[in-house]
């Protein structure tokens, strides 16, 4: 996918340098006036590219098969997105705070969802599951109150461990259940 982008951009790249080649032959503007322009586009066209690179998006690998854990989790993945959002721009303390408070208060929610249904169903690994939420929540207290002293400073670290322990949770810890679920008839 990486290649697939740079081979873009230096087609993009090319092709925008052609236009520019004739539009100045055409015009009768400095070359220097073109050069400006060329790089202007070009180097829009790129830093834009970068900047949506720590966001998470849900993919159906993702999926453990259970349609309201798989709803859970894709709620997470766009409030964690919104968490991003403060990083890259400055929203305010306010719009802070009420990303944090979401992810934390939803991050709870679907902990408590997802221990039910393993009880609910005898789920063998139970308990290793539900230390795992509590060290996360343990931690993310760790963070919030890190943000809480040295503010916006602390959100890019908050943020990219909630993403990081997510998407490695479900695809690990999460996934372990599937067969177990779905041979009890869980969907």
């Amino acid at each position: 996918m990486r290649k697939l982008r740079v081979y873009l951009s230096l087609m993009f790249a090319l092709i925008l340098s052609i236009a520019a080649v004739l539009v100045f032959l055409d015009s009768g503007l400095s070359i220097a006036f073109w050069l400006v322009a060329l790089v202007a586009a070009g180097h829009f066209y790129l830093s834009r590219e970068g900047k949506c690179t720590h966001f998470v998006v849900w993919k159906e690998k993702d999926s453990v098969g259970i349609a309201s854990i798989d709803e859970d989790h894709k709620k997470l993945f766009n409030l964690i997105n919104n968490l991003q959002v403060t990083v890259m721009c400055d929203t305010g303390r306010e719009f802070e705070r009420e990303a944090l408070d979401q992810l934390m208060d939803y991050t709870r929610y679907h902990f408590q969802r997802e221990e039910e249904l393993m009880r609910a169903h005898g789920y063998r690994d139970y308990e290793a599951h539900k230390g795992q939420h509590d060290q996360m929540i343990i931690q993310t207290r760790i963070f919030i109150d890190r943000y809480e002293e040295k503010g916006r400073a602390a959100l890019p670290e908050v943020v990219n461990y909630l993403r990081l322990w997510l998407l490695q949770h479900i695809s690990v810890t999460d996934k372990k259940y599937t067969p177990y679920f779905q041979e009890k008839g869980v969907i």
